[in-house]
């Protein structure tokens, strides 16, 4: 059966407006029929309509045999279409949405029994320096919800802070499992942990015995030849094959195969404490920011370069410059709502999107026939059926429409006659990933007849163009969406999250020039 998908946004969208041709009205009433799954999506985009109250008020006028009638444009002047028509089917459908629109007590609005979201995470990855992992896909990256399972660190600093509130840094190499949100199991390497109070009762195995804390802080090295414990404040009982021991402030133990315990002053050399961790952050940040700005010259000089915003100097509160060397024909964006914050390494300058208002305006001029996206985006909620990332106002022949779906698929649309196109990545965004940076891509390359969608570097999925069309991406919106067509009811899709780059070529980049964009260097 053929996708119902594609056209469908177009035609939601102009129903909202209330400007469907009678030719839409009879397709959007089709599919409707034959595909009732829409419906549900009907009925999420009048739940987030600014107007629903009201519009359910009003619905209690109408009578169920005879839906109100919608506005339609025929030509160059307008009447009205009534939606009941002949069919029992659609009839049946277009009685359910207004039944759920209007409850007949006149109480609140029913809503859909959805199945709960779960995570098995215990723990979250909040700041690394230099990390190098020995983990499949580069392993996991700052934010990211940790769920039970082997941190394997070859190199570099990694801050793990776990759901009970203990905070553990660990130090490449190391091999460390999460277990539960209070407890892990060291096979080597070096780490500190902070128990706060209200995680009292952390514990940390090794081979050579298991750690109790009791509020404290500590330093904790395994190596082959056995471990050593040094607590730099408050107590830890100790469980090994001598049975158990506490050990309080200024105190340690050495382990060793096949030898008794022995006593060792506490000794904070060699540890990476967090004053130590910030410290190592800042210089790495100066090195990346370095490594980005020589890279970011060669982008910019790009002739197919048409706009490069890089969230950065003064005035990036309200207006982004463009830093393309050929991008003055697009100029800068205009921020709308939008409040500053800080990108993906400290001091980096990036955009908050939140609010239905937040947006950055701006306009490709003339078309292209290929087109490569980029952003560097931290996703802090999927709270709408579509989220926008730069988005073409309307539907024109042309429109351009990138955008994540509520199930975490990254969605490149393309508007065209007869209908719209669209091309679906795999899913990227998980509960467990929100609230991580993460730099998407998406490739519409005409020449190969292909698009390809890419996370952090890596492609995700390449597909075949369905309908090529000349791209006229115009006027657009960064992280929102202009429906330009009724101003009291545009559908809901601004982005909520954070952006700190964003880039726009008028040619196919390479796998490999993704990924040099994706690494920042």
């Amino acid at each position: 059966m053929p996708d119902p998908r594609p056209g469908f946004d177009e035609l939601l969208a102009r129903y909202l407006a209330g400007s469907l041709t009678e030719d839409e009205a009879a397709r959007l009433l089709s599919l409707l029929e034959s595909h009732p799954d829409l419906g549900s999506e009907l009925l999420d985009q009048f739940a987030v309509d600014a107007k629903l109250r009201d519009l359910a008020g009003r619905a209690a006028s109408v009578a169920p045999a005879a839906p109100a009638p919608v506005a339609v444009r025929a030509g160059r002047g307008a009447r009205r279409l009534p939606w009941l028509v002949t069919g029992v089917a659609v009839a049946a459908s277009i009685a359910l949405v207004v039944f759920r629109l209007a409850p007949p007590t006149g109480g609140p609005l029913p809503v859909a029994a959805a199945e709960e979201q779960t995570t098995a995470a215990v723990a979250v990855l909040t700041r690394t320096v230099g990390a190098k992992w020995d983990q499949p896909a580069g392993g996991p990256t700052v934010g990211a919800a940790l769920e039970p399972g082997w941190l394997r660190l070859t190199g570099g600093l990694a801050e793990v802070e776990f759901f009970s509130g203990a905070r553990v840094v660990l130090e490449g190499p190391a091999e460390f499992r999460l277990v539960s949100a209070d407890e892990a199991y060291c096979k080597s390497g070096r780490l500190t942990a902070e128990v706060p109070p209200h995680a009292a009762g952390f514990r940390v195995g090794t081979p050579q015995g298991a750690l109790v804390d009791r509020g404290t802080a500590f330093g904790l090295s395994v190596t082959p030849g056995g471990a050593e414990v040094h607590v730099f404040q408050g107590k830890v009982e100790l469980h090994g094959t001598a049975g158990q021991r506490d050990l309080t402030t200024g105190e340690g133990v050495a382990v060793a195969a096949n030898a008794p315990e022995q006593r060792i002053p506490a000794d904070a050399t060699g540890f990476v404490t967090r004053p130590d961790l910030d410290r190592r952050e800042v210089n790495a940040a100066v090195l990346e920011r370095g490594r980005w700005e020589a890279a970011a010259r060669a982008w910019n000089a790009d002739p197919a370069l048409i706009v490069r915003f890089d969230f950065e100097g003064p005035n990036a509160g309200r207006s982004l410059a463009n830093v393309a060397t050929n991008g003055s024909t697009v100029g800068a964006g205009t921020v709308v709502g939008c409040e500053r914050a800080e990108g993906h390494w400290p001091g980096k300058g990036a955009l908050e999107f939140g609010r239905v208002a937040d947006r950055v305006r701006l306009a490709y001029p003339g078309e292209v026939r290929s087109l490569t996206l980029l952003a560097r985006v931290r996703v802090g909620g999927l709270d709408r059926t579509f989220n926008s990332l730069m988005m073409s106002d309307a539907f024109a022949p042309g429109a351009v429409h990138w955008q994540v779906l509520s199930d975490g698929r990254v969605r490149l649309g393309v508007a065209a006659r007869p209908r719209h196109t669209d091309y679906d990545s795999p899913r990227v965004f998980t509960p467990n990933t929100l609230g991580q940076w993460v730099h998407l891509a998406v490739v519409y390359d005409a020449d190969a007849r292909r698009v390809t969608h890419y996370a952090d570097g890596l492609p995700l999925s390449r597909g075949e163009i369905r309908a090529e069309v000349p791209l006229k991406p115009g006027r657009a919106e960064l992280g929102n969406w202009n429906a330009a067509t009724r101003a009291d009811n545009v559908p809901v899709r601004h982005f909520s999250g954070r952006m700190d780059e964003f880039a726009a070529y008028s040619r196919a980049l390479s796998d490999e020039e993704v990924r040099r964009h994706a690494l920042g260097h």
